[in-house]
């Protein structure tokens, strides 16, 4: 009786109505994203501007931009048992990951479903990603951004590419191997991907009128759902700008800045398990 009294005390609210923070230190696992099978040229930009070359066993923050070079991929290993893999000539960002500390004991190679509250979203500025998400908790989310729309993941195997060809179009592919994604545009309603079915977009841009044309092809999807697709891809383009959709074009075919300086200047080299491991 002492023992549950003293642990409903622990759980109850403070007096300003909060619960206070689960305990960390030894034996508890924190948010996490560790490198694995890197393979070929991966770099990562810190939050702090400094370029690395990625090795095994390097851990990954908020903030922290992927870029693979061809012949290059990496798998990205997150501590709610979810494992994203990032194909050659990508570039991805990791916008957020936070998670609920839970006990170490948990083996993720072996989950069903996410141990803890999570909450993912990473951005696919060009590139091809294949990702395999736990089941979520009710309360976690799991999102991917692109130039044209993002996908919303709650648990399913999937397959995610956006190809800006340099001349004015660009190509996006999303595919469900399992459970189902959900495609959202910017303004529109969500459209679910259910499994074994695939969305096909090419975008067409004219950079001297600025005249977006959208073009869906998919099975499994109700024509009236390939309009809100066609309507949400024109929109977010748009708002984008034909400036900004060149910019990214050229940054896919090796034109960006960034790009330049990460082969004109010496990257910084980092050993296995630089930044930190557990």
């Amino acid at each position: 009786m002492v023992v549950l009294s003293l642990a409903a005390i622990f759980l109850l609210p403070n007096a300003n109505g909060e619960q206070q923070a689960a305990p960390s230190g030894p034996g508890v696992i924190q948010a996490q994203i560790k490198a694995a099978r890197v393979v070929g040229q991966v770099t990562v930009t810190r939050t702090q501007g400094a370029v690395v070359v990625l090795q095994n066993n390097d851990l990954l923050s908020p903030g922290d931009i992927v870029v693979t070079g061809k012949e290059s991929s990496v798998v990205l290993v997150f501590s709610n048992g979810s494992t994203v893999s990032i194909g050659q000539d990508s570039r991805v960002s990791v916008d957020e990951f936070t998670q609920d500390p839970f006990a170490e004991d948990v083996k993720l190679s072996e989950l069903k479903e996410e141990p803890t509250t999570s909450h993912t979203k990473l951005k696919l500025t060009y590139g091809e990603l294949v990702g395999n998400v736990k089941k979520l908790n009710g309360a976690s989310t799991f999102e991917v951004q692109t130039p044209v729309g993002a996908a919303g993941i709650r648990g399913t195997t999937f397959r995610l590419v956006y190809r800006p060809a340099g001349n004015g179009q660009a190509f996006f592919t999303l595919s469900t191997a399992s459970g189902v994604v959900i495609f959202q545009g910017a303004t529109g309603a969500p459209v679910s991907v259910p499994a074994n079915q695939q969305v096909d977009i090419q975008v067409t841009v004219d950079p001297k009128t600025g005249a977006v044309q959208v073009q869906v092809n998919a099975t499994g999807i109700s024509d009236e759902a390939k309009q809100a697709i066609t309507q949400d891809v024109q929109q977010a383009v748009q708002a984008l700008g034909v400036t900004a959709f060149t910019a990214l074009m050229n940054q896919a075919n090796g034109n960006s800045p960034d790009q330049g300086q990460g082969q004109n200047q010496q990257q910084q080299q980092t050993t296995p398990g630089d930044g930190g491991t557990s």
